[in-house]
């Protein structure tokens, strides 16, 4: 691992205090762009995707994504795939071939994964999860660059590693996700320690190879995830800049009567500058109950976040699946057998997609000050807007899969009677600032 103390390459490990609190002021509710994935088991190669990052260029935006050829119960050894797409939507996969695979004799020959891709001193960087094999032990962060995003030189050995010495990442370092502000690179990381705990670390560099310290960034709010609800921590972590204030993004840990790791859906904090004090969002984005196509009846998941400032939107893609306890017989979970190996049922396996939309930037470097502004009240079947100017302002009620159930204008004030079944975002939107909160509502 390269780090730097003066001239010489040797392990700055950082031990900080940090402060995390909830922040009640403002955070984005995401609408999902489908009810369905966007990228499917099978669609392109025989398998399935995860682990999606996207960056925009120009135009055009970028994605890779790690996948994994053959059946569920017969896996290939896992590569990593580059798609373009004009919308975010819709992608194509370009080249054909992977960008990144495994190779004999090196330090990732029993894979890598959890790409992570980032512009950062005039070349691509990633950042991705690689191993002798496939166990957590064995797991370290690596990086490569590219000039074109296609071809990739891998540095000479991992560049980050777990650090006996310190508790949080003794154990496992894994899935890192990279942010570029000013001239600093901050990879993001996560971070396990010989006790089970799973926490997001930070490093960050002035070349994008060579870090100079270690810290322990964020912990799963107990608040809001309780320990005794089997909830372990958050793991990987991607993030991005919306106006001055960093958006942290990771998925939550939990542990059930199926499976001690189960990553069961999203969160998100924020930093206003201060990399050691972060503020975290009361509720999460999704949960893998949210949608048909992760909410199995054994196991499910909705994982790794990769998001995006595109303009005045904040869009963020992730992965996730439906399935069960994989056996030859037992085809009765959203699985098929074709010629003895098992595959997921379409729509049941791939990559989704939301987002949110600032109505207006200008507002951004005040985004804090949301609520201040408009404020929504709803108890289930009636609802209650109110706004401090006289602007003419509309409300907007989705359905978590983005089906539009509501539409009113008011200026000022509004009362509503509102009644459906399940969760629902209310957005509200006028010249001055956009609010949207989730609420459960009932018949």
């Amino acid at each position: 691992m390269k780090r730097i103390i003066l001239a010489t390459l040797i392990v700055l490990s950082v031990s900080q205090n940090f402060a995390q609190t909830s922040d009640t002021s403002f955070f984005p509710s995401y609408i999902p762009y489908s009810a369905e994935p966007i990228i499917d088991w099978n669609d392109f190669i025989v398998g399935s995707w995860a682990d999606p990052t996207v960056l925009k260029v120009d135009d055009e935006y970028i994605m890779y994504a790690s996948a994994m050829h053959g059946g569920i119960t017969t896996p290939e050894s896992i590569n990593i795939y580059r798609f373009t797409s004009s919308d975010g939507y819709t992608w194509d996969m370009e080249p054909e071939t992977p960008v990144f695979e495994p190779v004999d004799g090196t330090f990732f020959e029993g894979g890598i994964e959890t790409p992570n891709v980032v512009f950062f001193s005039g070349e691509y960087h990633m950042y991705n999860t690689v191993y002798l094999e496939n166990i957590p032990s064995l797991f370290k962060v690596s990086h490569a660059t590219s000039i074109d995003g296609i071809n990739w030189t891998m540095d000479d050995e991992p560049i980050l590693f777990p650090d006996p010495a310190v508790s949080w990442m003794s154990e496992v370092v894994a899935e890192p996700g990279a942010l570029v502000k000013d001239d600093t690179l901050y990879l993001f990381f996560t971070g396990i320690s010989n006790t089970g705990a799973v926490s997001i670390g930070l490093a960050r560099s002035l070349d994008g190879s060579s870090f100079i310290d270690t810290t322990q960034a964020v912990t799963i709010p107990n608040d809001i995830y309780p320990a005794e609800e089997g909830y372990l921590g958050l793991s990987t972590p991607d993030a991005t800049l919306v106006g001055d204030t960093i958006y942290l993004f990771t998925d939550l840990v939990r542990t059930d009567t199926i499976t001690e790791w189960n990553q069961v859906g999203l969160h998100q904090f924020k930093s206003y500058g201060d990399i050691n004090k972060w503020y975290y969002d009361t509720t999460n984005i999704h949960m893998s109950s949210d949608f048909t196509w992760t909410d199995g009846n054994y196991l499910s998941q909705l994982l790794g976040i990769s998001p995006l400032m595109d303009n005045n939107r904040l869009r963020i893609w992730y992965w996730g699946y439906d399935l069960a306890e994989i056996s030859l017989t037992d085809t009765t979970y959203h699985v098929h057998s074709v010629d003895s190996h098992l595959h997921p049922d379409v729509g049941h396996w791939g990559i989704g997609t939301s987002e949110y939309e600032f109505s207006d930037m200008s507002s951004l470097s005040k985004e804090d000050k949301v609520e201040e502004n408009i404020a929504i009240e709803y108890n289930g079947k009636k609802g209650t807007i109110r706004t401090n100017n006289l602007l003419q302002s509309m409300v907007n009620i989705y359905s978590i899969n983005g089906q539009l159930l509501y539409h009113n204008e008011f200026i000022n004030s509004l009362e509503f009677t509102f009644e459906y079944d399940g969760v629902i975002l209310i957005n509200v939107s006028n010249e001055y600032a956009a609010h949207t909160k989730k609420f459960v509502s009932h018949k």
